[in-house]
């Protein structure tokens, strides 16, 4: 375990190095996701998002995270930096929780690349065969609530299915490239349940420009 900080607001945050530590996806996220009403991390690891969605003034944050290890550390940081955020350990297809006006998740990305010889990695980064993380995320949120994500450009077309079976319509789909010229790595989106048809194309996003981030990745980081 180790104590860090977060880029601009320098709260405390306890983290396990390569297993539940915050990447520039949550950071990513944050900038781009909207902090409504009950709020839920879900898949939370270390709380990077939780903690950035209090700061963001959400009207109260909830965490749910399978690893107790994850969820012990958000308790940790929490406490430290006063706060409020419920803090739950479970799968969550599992778990009876009142529904939230708003999920903000990065999940495991992967499905059927090679697994990490550690279980709790895998757990971390890897889909188990039958999850479906987004159909199975829409039953906790009310109807009209909306969800953040930030995935694997890759594995786009299983979100879009999980969403479809989820009722959950996409609402803004923004492309993120690491250098101009190249395929995009992740994409940042937002879906409403129950909404309409209508999909807007934000303009992609550039984390570098030469060897340095861009202009708008820099300021997450308050440069």
């Amino acid at each position: 375990m180790r104590r860090d900080y977060m880029p601009r607001t320098k709260a405390a945050i306890y983290q396990e190095k390569g297993l539940f530590s915050f990447s520039i996806d949550s950071m990513l996220l944050e900038a781009y996701a909207e902090a409504e009403g009950r709020l839920l991390d879900l898949g939370c690891g270390s709380g990077y998002l939780a903690m950035a969605a209090y700061e963001a003034g959400a009207e109260s944050v909830s965490a749910v995270d399978v690893e107790p290890a994850a969820v012990e550390l958000l308790k940790k940081s929490a406490a430290e930096n006063e706060m409020a955020i419920e803090v739950v350990c479970g799968d969550f297809r599992a778990l009876s929780l009142e529904p939230f006006d708003t999920i903000w998740t990065n999940p495991p990305f992967y499905r059927r690349s090679l697994k990490n010889a550690s279980e709790a990695v895998s757990k971390a980064k890897h889909l188990d065969a039958d999850m479906h993380w987004f159909r199975e995320a829409a039953r906790l949120l009310r109807p009209g609530g909306k969800l953040y994500a930030v995935v694997d450009a890759a594995s786009f077309q299983d979100v879009v299915c999980d969403l479809r079976g989820g009722d959950l319509a996409l609402m803004h789909v923004r492309p993120v490239y690491w250098r101009r010229g190249e395929e995009a790595r992740r994409i940042l989106f937002s879906a409403k349940r129950g909404g309409g048809s209508f999909v807007h194309v934000d303009p992609p996003l550039y984390i570098y420009e030469g060897d340095h981030y861009t202009e708008e990745v820099a300021s997450y980081y308050g440069r």
